[in-house]
């Protein structure tokens, strides 16, 4: 497949800069200025929606952050295992201890007309789902309303809001407090200090309400060059982004690269491939739901499924339709390039050593941490942490667009398909558990045919290169932090 100029440009050798940045230092160290990146003149504007929710989106963001190609100009966080103020915060403090000091933050989508009647951005006056920001003449999407059970197509997060999480089901206690305050290293980010560098949150009535789709399309209209869409978390927020806009804010959009899905029978989701549990991949056919290996590899738990498509599997079909309809170039990294992607102990030295930035010792020992959570040498099993929990998902999407070339992508152009939840739920032996009663639900696929431009579907990358490009630029003194944690002595 011929790629697109943007891949051409091989990978920025952030080095060849460091006497630019350090001529461009802050005057001395009591400066209580933030220093401030370094970015190109036409450096490309990004608006990211994720969840900000682990270790691999903070790593993603610091690896965005030093790029001086690139400026985050709206990062939007959408509701996962921990709040969404929380993860504001965690983007905040990053972005500022890496001189990005004018990104706006925001909370993403809501999921029905009552829940949008008072939420982050502030308070609606009027009913906010149908609004007259609308496309004229065509129907705005928004979210199914769960409680009527009798259609079978509502969004399976809606079930947060009636008091049944998700999450709880789909991840244990331990690791979704883990994953919220990054395996207990948080604090070792400074705290931003901008007073604008704060999450605001709900202030009641106070100021007019705005849907996160609206501040997103504003901000597409008010910048000179066309974004990079980055999507890290479910699609609700970016599906009813397409939804509203109208012909020009559409062909505004440069590409779209998100992190989601998994596919069967492609590498390495095939029952021979080396990896699989005891030797029987039937029980992972591309997801990372229940794949944990905690649960033991004779679970009967599906594992077809990826987090960001299934937490709402309606929004992602929708969106991925939509950017094929509108012909939008966009990249979905699935599992199965993830899922190889693992994180070795000589990554934790090799960040960790002689004359490492700020950020690289902190990333050791986020790193070092989850191993030491996983049980590390797991009862002599083999190591627990890296042969079997960390992956670097959202890593791997920040380098399809860092270090496209270095990745030796391999790119299988196709339509995408989303399993829908099976009508009938409400009425079920298991109302409260979707998998259990439907245990394809939120599989993606490829479909047969399909309108407009098909999806980049990033089937296979080179892992040993992605580990070294990601080293080598948390390592690279351009752009680094000034100050953070230092590094630890060797891994035991």
């Amino acid at each position: 497949m011929k790629l697109k100029h943007w891949f051409s440009a091989g990978a920025l050798v952030l080095g060849s800069l460091t006497t630019l940045a350090s001529c461009n230092a802050e005057s001395g160290p009591q400066s209580k200025k933030p220093h401030q990146a370094i970015k190109t003149e036409n450096s490309q504007p990004i608006i990211w929606i994720g969840d900000f929710n682990n270790f691999d989106d903070a790593v993603a963001l610091m690896l965005i952050a030093k790029d001086p190609r690139y400026t985050l100009e709206l990062a939007v966080i959408e509701d996962s295992f921990n709040t969404v103020a929380h993860g504001a915060n965690t983007v905040y403090n990053i972005l500022e201890w890496l001189g990005n000091n004018d990104t706006q933050v925001i909370r993403g989508a809501y999921f029905s007309t009552e829940e949008v009647s008072y939420g982050a951005n502030g308070k609606a006056s009027v009913p906010p789902v149908i609004d007259d920001k609308a496309v004229l003449g065509r129907e705005d999407y928004q979210l199914p309303n769960s409680s009527d059970f009798s259609t079978g197509t509502w969004n399976l997060e809606r079930r947060n809001a009636m008091g049944i999480n998700l999450y709880g089901q789909y991840v244990p206690g331990p690791w979704r407090d883990n994953g919220s305050t990054l395996y207990g290293t948080d604090h070792l980010i400074p705290r931003a200090k901008q007073d604008h560098y704060r999450y605001k949150g709900n202030n009641g009535v106070s100021f007019n309400f705005e849907m996160a789709e609206d501040i997103i399309l504003e901000t597409l209209d008010n910048l000179e060059q066309s974004p990079v869409v980055f999507n890290t978390g479910k699609l609700t927020t970016l599906a009813r982004v397409l939804g509203k806009a109208n012909e020009e804010q559409l062909a505004k959009i440069d590409r779209v690269i998100m992190m989601g899905g998994g596919f069967e029978n492609y590498q390495p989701f095939t029952a021979d491939h080396e990896a699989a549990c005891s030797g029987d991949k039937s029980r992972n056919l591309g997801g990372n739901i229940f794949s944990h290996p905690s649960f033991g590899c004779d679970s009967d738990f599906s594992t077809h499924q990826e987090f960001n498509i299934l937490l709402d599997p309606l929004s992602a079909q929708w969106a991925f339709d939509a950017l094929s309809e509108n012909k939008i170039e966009t990249y979905l990294v699935p599992t199965n390039s993830t899922d190889m992607a693992k994180v070795q102990g000589s990554t934790i030295e090799a960040l960790a050593q002689r004359r490492a930035t700020p950020e690289a010792c902190y990333t050791s020992q986020l790193l070092s941490s989850i191993r030491e959570f996983e049980g590390g040498d797991f009862q002599g099993n083999g190591d627990f942490a890296m042969d079997a929990v960390i992956r670097l998902w959202d890593i791997i999407a920040a380098l399809v667009l860092l270090e496209p070339e270095t990745l030796e992508m391999d790119l299988v152009p196709g339509f995408i398909a989303v399993d829908q939840l099976n009508v009938g739920l409400a009425d079920s032996m298991t109302p409260y558990d979707p998998i259990t009663f439907d245990p394809t639900v939120g599989k993606t696929t490829f479909a047969e045919s399909g309108e407009g431009l098909a999806v980049n579907v990033v089937m296979g990358i080179n892992h040993d290169a992605a580990r070294t490009v990601m080293i080598e630029r948390l390592r690279d003194r351009f752009n680094s932090a000034r100050k953070g944690p230092r590094c630890r002595a060797k891994l035991h």
